[in-house]
């Protein structure tokens, strides 16, 4: 797995398919766009990805992907100002680039059986899910053993298939009354299935989010590998834009604990 991140690559060198990765956070950290920016490296691969954007509509992310591509303020995109002559041929130019990848994207309410049926029609390389929380639950049992079972489900889906699934998941809100925000195994929100079916865990973390008026923080953000099953844990250090809404690599450092 090459996600073209740099550090992430270095302490991840282990993984290999079949995995399921998952990625938490509080809202608003950027886990839509750490699974974009993931995304659009893998694409550019040449890898077969397959994206169930269960939060954004289908043109919203799409929006986002071409904000991340073209470099262009994601928000300024959805004006009439955009498509002035010094943007024009950018958007052209990587809407063609888009219309090249070997992309799905499916923007419905799904349950676990339907999105195994996805990916065993489309058999893709990788699978993004926007996220856990938002699938689509019929069942009678307590939300924790459904969660279970579901993450369960994709790990089988994930082996059967062939393929790694990146799946976000929010986390508990407990944490916002600790001295020190960031987040910890423990923060996974409804199931501690999360934890333990999961290959990797990676967390994002801003400063900025909770101190935005500090320059120190500015665009910094930090990818916790807080489990890894291929290989050691650490703290990567990334650059976040949000107004293109990417992740992109900072320096070349990893602190692995």
């Amino acid at each position: 797995i090459k996600t073209a991140l740099g550090d992430l690559d270095y302490i991840l060198k282990g993984a290999e398919k079949p995995s399921l990765i998952t990625i938490g956070g509080r809202p608003s950290m950027g886990k839509t766009a750490f699974l974009t920016t993931i995304l659009i490296n893998l694409l550019k691969q040449k890898k077969k990805c397959l994206f169930f954007s269960l939060d954004l509509s289908s043109q919203q992310l799409i929006l986002r992907i071409i904000s991340q591509l073209t470099e262009i303020d994601c928000y300024y995109l959805k004006t009439d100002k955009a498509m002035n002559l010094k943007n024009a041929d950018k958007i052209y130019k990587v809407i063609g680039e888009i219309v090249d990848f070997d992309l799905k994207i499916n923007d419905e309410h799904l349950d676990i059986n339907s999105i195994k049926e996805n990916i065993e029609k489309v058999k893709p390389d990788f699978v993004f899910i926007d996220y856990l929380q938002l699938i689509e639950i019929k069942s009678k049992k307590t939300r924790a053993e459904t969660l279970e079972g579901v993450l369960i489900e994709l790990k089988r889906i994930a082996k059967s298939n062939n393929c790694t699934i990146f799946m976000a998941s929010s986390l508990s809100r407990a944490l916002e009354n600790r001295c020190c925000k960031r987040p910890m195994l423990s923060d996974l929100r409804e199931s501690g299935g999360i934890e333990n079916i999961s290959d990797v865990v990676l967390f994002i973390y801003r400063d900025e989010y909770y101190d935005f008026s500090n320059p120190e923080y500015k665009n910094k953000a930090e990818i916790i590998v807080a489990k890894n099953k291929f290989g050691s844990c650490g703290v990567i250090n990334l650059l976040f834009k949000k107004e293109i809404m990417k992740f992109s690599q900072r320096m070349r450092h990893v602190e692995e604990f």
